[in-house]
């Protein structure tokens, strides 16, 4: 079966849907891996990794998209290099920030945005990895910016006192936004609404307050030297949490991150005041493109093994969550 991806459309994603060590494990389970030039350079892979791993360099993006079997991306590919093809054809990309995506013949569409957070489906779940990745890349860089150190230091001269880090949301992104910022030396605190958050908030050794409206929000959001908002709803929306005059009374120099695109009522993505630096990243994880890649890539190699048969076609059938995730599909 031939496997193609090329070059992201959006300049300013770095991730990769393949990486030379998947290539080399679907190249020696019998596929051919179509790639454009260059494909993995902003990820901090070489064409000449890609080419020992068994991969084919192509210049031209026409020749992958028409020619591949399956194409695999981070975001879908444009629609007028889909429609050059004349045979069925599986694309498989995060559809969550596409829209208007037209369905064209033969080809069938796999949603990766759609996998389900669940044990079953772990192994190629993309959205879970990414949030991952997202949240130690907003500890870090929340770390990055900030005017003082984490840890609570000792010298002879002085002590000085652990930065102190509030999280709104017991997500997966806040929950490893917290576990880095508490191995950095941080005074940790989650908050959530939900009391089942405690036990998340304990597992990894940091303090929990339940927020509901009994306790207004900025009345939390005092004395912290780091505050990352990551809480999003049973829909996967990110609710209104901060609104911006809140932040008036929190202490001065303190870092904002906010990983969703609404959980702080600012509508700019980075913000300089005196009291606070604010900044906005929904997508943090391409800040380490080379770990978000290897993730990425190992959850297709994951669901390649499981809808792809040893005649070489697909098999939507053999996991019952499969079907779920496509669209103008046919089951065999």
């Amino acid at each position: 079966m031939i496997i193609g991806s090329i070059k992201e459309k959006d300049k300013s994603e770095a991730r990769v849907s393949l990486t030379p060590s998947s290539v080399n494990k679907l190249k020696n389970e019998g596929h051919t891996i179509l790639l454009e030039k260059n494909y993995g350079m902003r990820a901090g892979f070489t064409d000449e990794e890609y080419l020992k791993a068994g991969a084919i360099i192509s210049k031209s993006t026409e020749e992958i998209c028409t020619q591949g079997d399956i194409i695999s991306q981070i975001s879908p590919p444009d629609i007028s290099l889909l429609s050059l093809q004349n045979k069925e054809q599986l694309i498989i990309a995060d559809f969550k920030n596409t829209s208007e995506y037209p369905q064209l013949p033969n080809t069938t569409y796999l949603h990766l945005e759609k996998v389900p957070r669940t044990s079953v489906a772990q192994s190629i779940d993309i959205q879970s990895t990414q949030a991952t990745i997202r949240g130690y890349a907003a500890a870090i860089f929340s770390l990055a910016h900030a005017n003082r150190i984490a840890p609570q230091l000792m010298t002879g001269a002085a002590t000085t006192r652990a930065s102190t880090a509030l999280i709104i949301g017991a997500s997966i992104t806040g929950l490893q936004a917290a576990a880095v910022l508490k191995r950095q030396g941080c005074l940790v605190t989650i908050a959530d609404v939900n009391d089942k958050a405690q036990e998340l908030a304990n597992s990894i050794g940091v303090n929990f307050i339940k927020t509901d409206k009994t306790e207004p929000i900025k009345d939390i959001l005092k004395d912290k030297n780091f505050i990352i908002t990551a809480a999003s709803s049973q829909t996967r929306e990110s609710p209104q949490i901060i609104q911006a005059e809140e932040l008036r009374d929190i202490s001065a120099n303190t870092i904002i991150f906010d990983t969703t695109p609404n959980n702080v009522s600012i509508t700019l993505n980075s913000k300089k005041t005196k009291t606070y630096k604010f900044y906005r990243n929904t997508l943090a994880e391409r800040l380490f493109p080379q770990t978000s890649s290897e993730l990425w890539a190992s959850s297709i190699l994951n669901l390649l093994k499981i809808i792809i048969t040893q005649n070489n076609t697909y098999n939507f059938s053999a996991s019952y969550i499969i079907p779920t995730l496509t669209s103008n599909h046919k089951t065999t």
